[in-house]
């Protein structure tokens, strides 16, 4: 299985950007529940694995912690400087777009979700 991991700061510019954030952590529990692995790792509270992976080290050294989230997928670099999407997500962990968007009733009939 994909294994995905997200390298983000709330102090980050993305981070910062409340609703984009939410929207995204939104995303990543409905990606959970449907089957995706995905290790989410906050800079506050997880600095360790930051420092532990060397690609995201080096990441943080170049470009700074300003410029997180950095996505990886299977331990290469797929996304920096944003958040997933819900289409990224699904692709990446090989669900369909449709499991993804199941969202507590809020799916149209048909399983056209908006």
């Amino acid at each position: 299985m994909t294994q995905i991991q997200i390298f983000e700061s709330a102090r980050s510019e993305a981070g910062r950007n409340t609703r984009s954030r939410l929207a995204a952590m939104a995303e990543i529990a409905r990606a959970r529940e449907q089957g995706a692995d995905i290790e989410h790792y906050e800079f506050a509270s997880d600095a360790a694995e930051f420092l532990r992976d060397a690609q995201v080290k080096a990441y943080i050294d170049t470009v700074g912690a300003d410029a997180l989230p950095l996505v990886l997928v299977d331990g290469r670099q797929a996304l920096a400087g944003r958040y997933p999407t819900r289409d990224e997500l699904a692709r990446w962990s090989g669900l369909s777009t449709a499991q993804v968007r199941i969202d507590s009733g809020n799916c149209c009939s048909g399983g056209n979700c908006g």
